[in-house]
């Protein structure tokens, strides 16, 4: 336990850096770090394949979620997303939420589908939505955005921090550390305070990690 109290947490990305503790998007093979798993429906034929999840270091579904610049019809990303909520309350874990202009419709299938599963809007920047997530239970996670971004570096000052979480999404320019840097001092921390706090965080509702950071070749 030490030990991973001493590592970022980085809630989602695309690459595996090997800085901190990193929960990676998986987009084909299944990876042998920890990683999520789940589909956006920017194609009719988006199939879900529910055994990925049953791999103990897939511990998160996502991304997932509903966007209307996509192609695909709303009705047909409800859909899918839907299966997916349902796959994340049956096995018990935390939801990374994927949102491009749709949060009434996500907001409408969370109040739908009653889960104890943690949902998680990543790469979050629709600043002027932030109480309204808040207010739905949802938590909300930054990425590199912040280091440049002025109206979402005002909001992350008054979100709270149990919660909180960072990532570094698709990026390569700038790591985690630069987001935990920046947003420490934002939030006017010390460093390992935050790094702490969403430690905490993670192990309050990433319940399955224990079991994949136990296996070997990680």
């Amino acid at each position: 336990m030490e030990i991973i109290q001493k590592m970022l947490i980085n809630i989602h990305c695309h690459s595996y850096t090997n800085n901190g503790l990193e929960i990676l998007n998986c987009e084909g093979s299944i990876p042998s770090s920890f990683f999520s798993y789940g589909l956006l429906s920017d194609s009719i034929n988006s199939n879900i394949d529910p055994t990925i999840i049953t791999n103990n270091k897939c511990i998160a579904i996502g991304e997932i979620g509903l966007d209307k610049t996509f192609q695909t019809p709303i009705n047909k990303q409800i859909e899918l997303f839907k299966k997916q909520v349902l796959l994340a309350k049956e096995n018990e874990l935390p939801i990374l939420l994927h949102c491009v202009k749709a949060w009434n419709e996500i907001r409408a299938i969370k109040k739908e589908i009653q889960t104890n599963s943690c949902w998680i809007y990543h790469g979050f920047r629709k600043t002027s939505i932030a109480s309204e997530v808040l207010n739905e239970g949802v938590f909300i996670s930054i990425g590199t955005a912040v280091l440049f971004d002025k109206k979402l570096q005002e909001c992350v000052k008054v979100i709270p921090m149990q919660k909180l979480f960072l990532e570094t999404d698709a990026t390569m320019e700038f790591s985690i550390q630069d987001v935990y840097e920046k947003v420490a001092l934002l939030k006017n921390v010390s460093l390992q305070e935050l790094e702490q706090n969403i430690f905490e965080n993670f192990l309050n509702h990433f319940k399955k990690w224990d079991i994949g950071w136990k296996e070997p070749n990680y």
